[in-house]
């Protein structure tokens, strides 16, 4: 390139990242929005699961033809589970009143929270101001403790320290990119990545003591059986969301105000965010 060529002008794009509890976030904004505000909200929630002391055990990736805003939204409500996750239904039990778009705290909910908290694991309800994460802690299914096809542990190991036997689910998300679920004997983290307009891939790695060992601790088949069956579900169902989206006769139509509040709140955060990055 001759003499005047500077290299320093055209090496690698630099990115923003940040480490949370073993989670890597990476940014790639010229400027990267505030993110200690989330750091704050999700540590205390995260710490009590030891995350320093995982490995991922197993590791899945699938692609869904379908637009990542789709495959969030699908996320975000279980009305759809009762006809399509027969596996997840054996322990997951969902609660609308953790949607994060309000509602009085149940007395049922309110008395697990009390259970775990006192305990050193952080339970009730965190929201972004803006929405765009939200950290909780629900009770399973009676007699419950993980998901799994039984109900029972998959991992012999736990990952917490509280004594508490049946410290439910964990769940956070964090648009647009992620959502998790933290169990008393492993951890799942799941990955949105949008590789086009109509195809996105999910990426979901379960986590398990890092001093558990495959075959002696936990079975891979048993600790993945669940989740792997719902991913594929779900995969399903986006991709009829996209071809109905798709189609020239479509015409949008309104939320259930009782069954779809988690994926009115995605929306809108999602078009929040975009009038103010367009400043309209």
């Amino acid at each position: 390139m001759g003499s005047n060529f500077d290299k320093q002008q055209y090496g690698l794009k630099p990115a923003h990242c940040a480490v949370v509890e073993s989670y890597i976030f990476v940014c790639v904004a010229e400027t990267a929005p505030d993110f200690e505000t989330f750091r704050k909200a999700v540590t205390p929630f995260l710490a009590p699961h030891s995350l320093v002391d995982c490995k991922v055990a197993y590791e899945a990736s699938i692609v869904e033809k379908g637009n990542w805003k789709l495959v969030f939204e699908n996320n975000r409500e279980c009305y759809h589970c009762e006809g399509s996750h027969p596996e997840l239904l054996n322990s997951f039990v969902e609660n609308l009143s953790v949607a994060g778009v309000g509602g009085a705290e149940e007395p049922e909910l309110a008395a697990f929270w009390d259970r775990c908290e006192a305990k050193g694991l952080p339970s009730r309800l965190v929201m972004a101001e803006n929405g765009q994460f939200r950290m909780t802690r629900i009770p399973l299914a009676p007699n419950a403790v993980s998901y799994t096809m039984d109900g029972k542990p998959a991992v012999s190991r736990r990952l917490d320290q509280s004594g508490v036997e049946n410290i439910g689910a964990l769940l956070y998300f964090n648009y647009p990119s992620t959502w998790n679920h933290f169990l008393g004997d492993h951890a799942l983290s799941f990955r949105v990545l949008p590789m086009g307009p109509d195809q996105t891939l999910l990426t979901t790695k379960w986590l398990v003591h890092k001093n558990a060992e495959a075959g002696v601790d936990y079975d891979i088949e048993h600790l993945t059986r669940v989740w792997k069956a719902t991913n594929d579900q779900d995969r399903r169902l986006v991709e009829g969301t996209q071809a109905g989206v798709s189609s020239p006769a479509y015409v949008a139509g309104p939320y259930s105000d009782t069954a779809e509040n988690g994926p009115c709140q995605f929306d809108d955060w999602y078009c929040d965010t975009m009038r103010r990055k367009l400043n309209v």
